[in-house]
């Protein structure tokens, strides 16, 4: 049985775990260099990371301003970073709020869009804002309209050049979309930074998927009894069940450990995997990747299929499926359960 207190705890041991990775460390570093040499740009630096959803983009950008946390002095807070999200639908009000908000403007509702924009500058100064970090920055390419909102993506280009920062921007591939069709924008960007998912059939990248398994187990090895996340048949399973996406992976060891606690108790066997998994991914029927009955063998057909679980197929304008109002036809996304029932 586990205690109150280390029920609390435990909790949220998934959540407040961050295991690195090559590319999670590579990205890392070169926004901490977009950050370090700042000043000494002749121009703003503006650096877009892009990434399938579930890649750990936003805990990446979360992580990395939570290591330049503010400071205070006799002369007030002194902040390095500014990180909001894109809201669904943007715009220069509802993007220039959640920046003064975030910089702790106790009126940032107040005034119209033309003042609001000259208290931020004025703030992001005062406060020493050396880099402005926008997620979900494919919300600036509207589905709906198959529009790219230039008004808001022009407003922003001002405002780091104007407050001489860095730029970091987040999202889908459709952010690319966004830049491109910016040309003054995209003359500010360097190459992008790219979060991919884990492939099995690169051996790099499955000893990585396998050790960062190895990584969650020794934590959750703690309070709980697991079986062996990293050993062939058990790493191969979660790879099934996640398709080498991070964030699929955390929302299945998230719902085990959950799971674990609701019961009362500390050992985790295939079958709480199995449970966990039913209700942590969405929308998928049998077979599931934990079932004892399921095949470990990873074959050329699974594998390509598996590289296709939470993918979609964006669309950018101009192009044939995105002139067509209705009736067009989507990539559906495809399940785990779907892509195993197709052997």
């Amino acid at each position: 049985m586990i205690n109150i207190e280390s029920q609390i705890s435990t909790k949220y041991l998934i959540e407040t775990t961050i295991v690195p990775h090559t590319a999670f460390d590579n990205a890392t570093q070169r926004i901490a260099q977009c950050l370090n040499y700042s000043d000494e740009a002749s121009e703003p630096i503006g650096i877009a990371l892009i990434g399938e959803s579930r890649t750990g983009k936003s805990r990446l950008l979360e992580d990395f301003e939570c290591q330049h946390n503010p400071t205070r002095d006799e002369n007030g807070i002194n902040k390095k970073i500014i990180r909001v999200k894109t809201p669904s639908k943007p715009t220069v009000k509802s993007l220039v709020e959640l920046m003064l908000r975030e910089i702790k403007d106790p009126i940032f509702t107040n005034g119209t869009e033309n003042s609001k924009t000259i208290r931020l500058k004025c703030l992001m100064n005062k406060t020493g804002i050396k880099m402005v970090m926008i997620d979900e920055f494919q919300h600036f390419y509207d589905k709906g309209s198959h529009k790219v909102m230039h008004h808001v993506a022009d407003w922003l280009k001002i405002l780091v050049d104007d407050s001489k920062v860095s730029l970091v921007v987040a999202g889908l591939p459709t952010c690319k979309t966004v830049i491109d069709q910016n040309e003054q924008l995209a003359g500010r960007f360097m190459a992008p930074i790219i979060l991919p998912r884990f492939d099995w059939s690169k051996d790099t990248q499955r000893e990585e998927f396998i050790g960062i398994l190895d990584a969650f187990q020794q934590i959750m090895e703690k309070y709980f009894n697991t079986p062996k996340f990293s050993n062939q048949e058990m790493s191969f399973r979660f790879y099934c069940a996640t398709g080498g996406l991070i964030g699929y992976l955390t929302k299945l060891l998230r719902q085990t450990v959950w799971d674990a606690l609701d019961s009362g108790d500390n050992i985790i066997k295939l079958k709480n995997l199995s449970q966990a998994y039913a209700k942590s991914i969405w929308t998928h029927e049998h077979p599931n990747p934990f079932d004892d009955a399921f095949s470990d063998q990873p074959t050329e057909f699974i594998l390509s299929q598996i590289q296709k679980i939470g993918a979609h197929e964006p669309e950018e304008p101009g192009s044939e499926s995105a002139t067509i109002k209705s009736g067009r036809k989507r990539r559906n996304k495809m399940t785990p359960s779907q892509i195993l029932s197709a052997q």
